[in-house]
Parts: C-alpha cells; structure tokens; sequence
C-alpha cells in the first residue's frame, strides 16, 4: 500500500505530503483508500481531514490526531490565519506578472467553478512568476481564501490553465504531456492552535517543472 510521507507529528496534527490521485476524504461513486485510510493505517490511530487538497495536488496537507487540534486548525483556516503558498505550472504567462485576483466564484451544475459577476463566494489569490518552463510559466500562488478549486478556476480566467488541467481549459500542444494537473501545495505556515508553537513545513514537489530555481 502507498506509503505518505509524514513531514511533522505532534501530540495534536500532522503535516503529511499528499500524493497525486489520492482523494483527502470518500466521495460518492469512488472506490479505493483515501489519505485519512493511508495515513491512519500507517499510524494505526485515526485522523482527521481540516481542509482539502484536490486529488491530483500534491504537497503539504494538515491532518488531525484529535479533536482539539482538528478545532483549533478549523477555525485558523476560517480566520484565514493559515500561509499557503503553492506551485502552479500555468499554460501561459500571466499579464501582469505578478498580482492579485479577487474576484466570486460559483460552482456550476457540472461542478466546474467560474468566476461570476454576482452571487457565489469572495475567493482571494495572490501571484508571482518564477520562471519559463519551457511554453509554461511557472507561478507561485498564495492564497488569501480558500474556496474548492480557486486557483485552477482563477487562473483559467486569466487565460493561463493549469497544464494538465483539462477541466479548465487546458489544450496539450505537441509534445506536451502531463499526467496530472501541475498543481502542488509547496509551503504551510501557521501558529499552532493549541500550543502557540510556530509550524512551518516546505515540502518539494517531485517533477523538476514545478520546482523553482
């Protein structure tokens, strides 16, 4: 059974390294061990899922070893008192390069999230480019909110998709291929909710596109 790696333990939470095609918690329809299934029999405890990564993302994922740190690390996450910091492979080079999408965002009955003019929810994303990657640019993404889907859906409205992200508008050109969306949760950073210690956990993704210089 796939092994996650564990990047800090402590009485109360867990940062673990989320691998691709893994979902955090069951969904209807799917089939096969989730993040809380692996990491819990690996622990042999149970744990607890405070907020979500997509199944292809990979990186830094926090889980809960009880239920105070699972409360704690909710209400941080509500307070937007969390740094998140993730690695994006965009399709195209943002214009600008670096800064701010703060926009609503509605999911749709096909369960596609679009930015909308009214209704939906306030979703805040900041942006920097890194670096070329090949016909890629490579953005580091922090985000202020977040909603299911808000970076992928923020920057399909820029015009720049995920590579790999066929749901939001990527095309492969000829010779690209990528077996996932390129997406991966690279920092997290946050006072810890029940011991005031600092918990700051980087983890490198595994492909060299999405690693910065």
């Amino acid at each position: 059974m796939l092994t996650v790696p564990v990047l800090h333990r402590d009485d109360h939470l867990l940062v673990v390294d989320k691998p691709a095609g893994v979902l955090v918690v069951a969904a209807p329809g799917r089939h096969g061990p989730t993040v809380l299934d692996l990491v819990g029999n690996q622990l042999g405890e149970r744990v607890q899922a405070v907020h979500r990564l997509d199944e292809d993302t990979t990186g830094a994922l926090v889980l809960a070893r009880t239920d105070a740190g699972r409360a704690g690390m909710e209400a941080l996450f509500r307070a937007h008192a969390v740094r998140r910091e993730y690695l994006a492979l965009a399709a195209a080079a943002p214009s600008p390069p670096a800064g701010c999408i703060e926009s609503n965002l509605l999911e749709d009955a096909a369960g596609v999230v679009r930015v909308v003019a009214r209704g939906g929810q306030r979703a805040v994303t900041h942006y920097q480019s890194l670096g070329r990657r090949g016909r890629c640019t490579l953005l580091l993404c922090r985000l202020e909110t977040g909603r299911r889907n808000q970076i992928r859906a923020h920057l399909a409205a820029l015009g720049c998709p995920l590579a790999g992200d066929r749901k939001y508008g990527f095309r492969a050109r000829a010779g690209e291929r990528f077996g996932r969306v390129m997406l991966h949760s690279w920092r997290l950073g946050f006072r810890h909710p029940l011991t005031g210690g600092e918990v700051d956990v980087k983890v490198e993704p595994a492909e060299p596109e999405l690693r910065p210089d």
